[in-house]
């Protein structure tokens, strides 16, 4: 079996999962994958993606299966070929649309929304990384389909327990991902705010290049920029303590790298994050947009380092459930079963 991995590169979670879904296939399975990302900029010229394919001479023929997103995933369909679709975020959760400008929510409504509603209905299947984007995108788009979840899974050889020394006593918390509302990064200088001067905060500025906004310049907020995953796990390594304030995620890759690390997490009670943590056991989940919740839970977790305790058994939690292997081989019997 051949598959075809296509996908429009976005600087996101999704790059990230094509990455990884064709290195596990490689690793754990015989089937036989490529990878393709088509440029940013035919996210909005959808009709020029044909033109680009030819150019870079595509044969889809030699495939059996074309696995892709769903936004765009119909433009893919070939004659006795199998289409399978992927949805990582439901863009339109009423949480996450407060923070869409106006040209944001045009390009999702007149745009996005009716392209990815072709899509779910031409796809032979269809899959979800979470329970929460599946139920939320099947209510919406009123599927008769079934949607079948996958969670995303890690490298867990990259992202481990490490024994790293750091000369700062301070509570390290650090803040992964783009600087977009959609993470809560507006909420990270109130929370920080409310903490003394024994906390301070890391944060990256994700796989896009972005500037730094002005209110994240605070004396204990500390931009680490750009960095490689190899950093990313040293990092890490060297906090106490992830913070995720976001309004959606679809699967959130930063909290399951972290807790393969053996840290607490401290993020929110929205979307599919429930589905990761288990809360007081092996972080905490707060109030969506409550700086006083967060802060407290930022609190409670210290106290519990402080007394001793450790998380080092959510490694063991993230190799159970979200390994790289164990999401191949569930992709594996995927399109095993419907490569009929």
């Amino acid at each position: 079996m051949r598959i075809l991995l296509i996908s429009i590169k976005g600087g996101s979670g999704s790059d990230v999962y094509y990455r990884l879904l064709k290195q596990g296939l490689d690793k754990y399975t015989n089937i036989k994958s490529d990878l393709v990302f088509i440029p940013h900029i035919f996210e909005k010229v959808f009709f020029l993606i044909p033109l680009y394919l030819k150019y870079k001479k595509i044969d889809f023929s030699k495939y059996d299966i074309t696995h892709t997103n769903a936004e765009f995933g119909w433009w893919f369909k070939g004659k006795n070929k199998k289409l399978i679709v992927i949805i990582h975020n439901f863009i339109f959760d009423k949480e996450f649309q407060k923070y869409n400008s106006i040209f944001q929510k045009i390009f999702y409504y007149f745009w996005v929304k009716p392209n990815l509603k072709k899509s779910l209905l031409v796809a032979n299947k269809i899959i979800a990384v979470s329970n929460y984007t599946k139920d939320n995108t099947a209510r919406y788009f009123k599927l008769e389909k079934n949607i079948e979840v996958v969670h995303n899974g890690i490298a867990t050889q990259l992202f481990r327990p490490l024994n790293l020394k750091r000369g700062n006593k301070k509570t390290r918390i650090l803040f992964v991902g783009n600087l977009i509302k959609r993470k809560g990064v507006d909420l990270l200088p109130r929370i920080m705010e409310k903490l003394d001067n024994n906390y301070e905060l890391r944060f990256t500025s994700g796989l896009r290049i972005d500037k730094i906004p002005k209110y994240l310049k605070e004396k204990n907020m500390i931009p680490l920029g750009k960095i490689t995953h190899k950093q990313l796990a040293i990092e890490y390594n060297k906090c106490d303590i992830l913070l995720l304030p976001s309004r959606l995620e679809g699967f959130g890759y930063c909290v399951v790298e972290a807790m393969a690390c053996g840290k607490p997490v401290v993020t929110t009670n929205y979307s599919a994050l429930s589905e990761i943590i288990k809360n007081k056991e092996n972080g905490y989940l707060c109030e969506i947009n409550n700086v006083d919740d967060f802060v407290s839970r930022i609190k409670a977790v210290k106290k519990r380092l402080d007394d001793g305790e450790n998380f080092l058994n959510n490694y063991d939690y993230v190799k159970s459930n979200f390994s790289l292997e164990i999401m191949a081989k569930k992709y594996n019997r995927f399109y095993e079963k419907n490569n009929y």
